[in-house]
């Protein structure tokens, strides 16, 4: 019996119990499909959110991280890709590890090695402004533009890419995320809505600001070169109606200020295709193709095992196909947007560069469930959830002797087991490292007597406070 048979064989046995047994391994990659590059087109590759450095549950990840860089690269090449954009989060935290920058700084100097003709690299809000911006200059020799944070002068966001002849063939608005005091300089606000609403206004107001400025390069350029090519936008922020991938795919669940309810109305109808990072789940924004998230390149955590990861290939008309005059006017070439359904959007899959999974059963299902992994004989690392009625008191070590001879470690065990009779509790032990900030804040909001309306005034306070923390560059001087 194959493995992948082996595997539904499982499933179906235990189909009745209430029970999890999820799979992420190496050998459940997805075929990569053959995309020819289209003629005179300009080929970009979204990828986001990578996170260099981020461990799970104290594992090293490194060599999934190195592994994922070698794949790009490749893929690039492959794929015959002219501009790359990374849109934020390259780092996990910000003070990366010395790894992660070399990470980072080889991908790069590796790109530049195979001919990639540009690099758009913005930061997100894990990053550290300081951090990418202090090689900035250097980046430059190498094809590679590094947006850290918002300047006073919009125009330093706006980039023209040019072909090997010098003529002009993008326009990328390269918006890093945005903070707070980027666009609430001078906002005297009474309330945490009032506020709220006042920063989204400031983004929607930059992202417009901005798409003049390219709209006017746009028509320079057709003027010079009687050519109307693509504009490009980029962003780091939550986008409204946009969904997590999971509950523990290391996103901040802050979602105030510039991170929530952002509509996709504030980008122009003149922007051919907007590349946003900050939600590890790849999807469409507001049903809209050409507003995208491509996604975390790697699963985050245990609960994105069954999501395939991936980045873009979005080919874009070289010469926009617009009906203009001999002296054509802004709105001849920005009335309708006609030319977004003219791009073509392709999923890329990535592989998968390390095995997990997930289990939650009791103890009879575990065993079951270990024994199937063992079967594919590889390094997996393996979440378990105990949920059986009999107290275990002795768990770990039950599971490090099922898992005896094999390569499978187990990173992470929760036990939450039932009691019956007078031990029985209806309120779960709670394992506070399983809970993030917030968690712990609604947990000591409970214990207090507050209207939902004090509640909510409490936790937009809260929320803001952490925020600002998150969002402290400590590399600034």
């Amino acid at each position: 019996m194959t493995k992948d048979r082996c595997l539904r064989s499982f499933f179906d046995n235990l189909a009745t119990v209430m029970t999890i047994f999820k799979t992420h391994l190496t050998h459940q990659s997805p075929i990569v499909p053959t995309l020819p590059k289209p003629k005179d087109s300009l080929r970009l590759l979204h990828t986001s959110d990578w996170h260099l450095g981020k461990l799970l549950y104290n594992q090293s990840r490194y060599d999934e991280f190195a592994k994922f860089l070698d794949w790009l690269i490749e893929a690039l090449t492959l794929h015959q890709v002219d501009i790359l954009i990374v849109a934020g989060d390259i780092f996990d935290t910000m003070t990366p590890s010395n790894r992660a920058e070399y990470l980072y700084h080889h991908f790069l100097a590796s790109a530049f090695k195979n001919h990639i003709q540009h690099i758009i690299i913005v930061a997100g809000n894990h990053d550290s402004p300081t951090s990418l911006q202090k090689t900035k200059e250097v980046l430059g020799v190498l094809n590679t533009h590094v947006i850290g944070s918002v300047s006073q002068d919009k125009s330093d966001e706006l980039i023209v890419l040019t072909d090997d002849a010098g003529i002009p063939s993008a326009i990328v608005m390269a918006v890093p995320y945005i903070r707070d005091r980027d666009v609430r300089s001078g906002i005297d606000a009474n309330s945490i809505h009032q506020k709220n609403q006042l920063l989204l206004e400031g983004v929607a107001d930059y992202y417009q600001s901005l798409a003049n400025l390219a709209k006017d390069k746009q028509q320079a350029v057709y003027h010079t070169h009687q050519k109307t090519i693509p504009i490009i936008a980029t962003g780091h922020l939550y986008a409204a109606g946009a969904a997590v991938s999971s509950t523990d795919d290391g996103m901040r669940d802050i979602q105030i200020g510039t991170l929530g309810q952002i509509s996709s109305q504030i980008f122009d109808d003149a922007i051919d295709y907007v590349a946003l990072g900050h939600i590890h789940a790849a999807q469409k924004v507001g049903q809209k193709n050409h507003i995208r998230y491509s996604g975390s390149p790697i699963a985050m955590g245990f609960g994105e095992i069954g999501r395939h990861k991936q980045v873009l290939i979005v080919d874009l008309p070289l010469n926009k196909r617009i009906p203009i005059s001999k002296s054509p006017k802004n709105d001849d070439l920005h009335g309708e947007n006609q030319d977004n359904d003219t791009i073509s959007i392709h999923s890329l899959p990535v592989p998968i560069f390390h095995s997990l999974a997930r289990i939650c059963g009791d103890m009879a299902f575990i065993a079951s469930a270990i024994d199937t992994l063992k079967a594919h004989d590889e390094p997996i690392w393996l979440e378990i959830e105990y949920v059986g009625d009999t107290l275990i008191t002795n768990l770990k070590q039950q599971i490090v002797d099922l898992l005896e001879g094999s390569s499978i470690a187990t990173i992470s065990i929760k036990n939450k087991t039932t009691y019956q009779g007078s031990l029985k509790s209806n309120t779960p032990t709670l394992n506070l490292e399983e809970l993030d900030e917030m968690d712990v804040f609604y947990k000591r909001l409970d214990k207090e007597d507050l209207n939902q309306d004090e509640k909510n005034d409490l936790i937009g306070a809260y929320q803001d406070l952490i925020k600002e923390i998150q969002e402290t560059d400590h590399k600034a001087v």
